[in-house]
């Protein structure tokens, strides 16, 4: 069940993502504290930490998305190192390929660390599909409103 909600909502963020460029990924709505580009770099950072853990435990991605894409970071604080949309764009397809290989793994393990008072990943998998479903309801809105801009609406 966990696997097809990971598929269901990769794909469905993938759709949203699709025809989103990196200017309008770059764009940062004047209410908004972050971009789309921020909210799919966070997205994957979150995932591959909800799912994999510590970089001893099986995280790739932290060390190199960590630093822009954690909570408390935002665009203001990007130094240019970060991929780009497209590169994230990528990293979502691998990253949903190694989550679908590792469910079964993973599942029944504890945590080295808990995270928000979940000691198992279990919890934190089950957790990453709210979470996940969150931010691609920010970045449909946040394309949303950039369409009508685009528009002159």
């Amino acid at each position: 069940m966990l696997e097809q909600q990971f598929q269901i909502s990769y794909n469905m963020l993938s759709n949203i993502i699709k025809d989103v460029d990196e200017k309008q990924a770059d764009f940062q709505l004047e209410l908004a504290k972050n971009n789309i580009k921020w909210q799919l770099g966070h997205l994957i950072m979150a995932n591959e930490s909800f799912v994999f853990g510590s970089k001893e435990e099986g995280n790739l991605l932290g060390e190199k998305l960590g630093k822009s894409f954690s909570p408390g970071t935002s665009p203001e604080s990007f130094t240019g190192v970060e991929p780009t949309f497209q590169e994230l764009k990528g990293i979502l397809n691998q990253q949903l390929e190694r989550i679908l290989n590792a469910l079964d793994v993973q599942m029944d393990k504890s945590r080295k660390e808990p995270l928000a008072n979940m000691t198992t990943f279990g919890e934190t998998i089950s957790f990453a599909i709210t979470h996940t479903n969150y931010h691609i309801g920010q970045i449909n809105l946040m394309k949303t409103m950039l369409t009508k801009l685009d528009q002159g609406v």
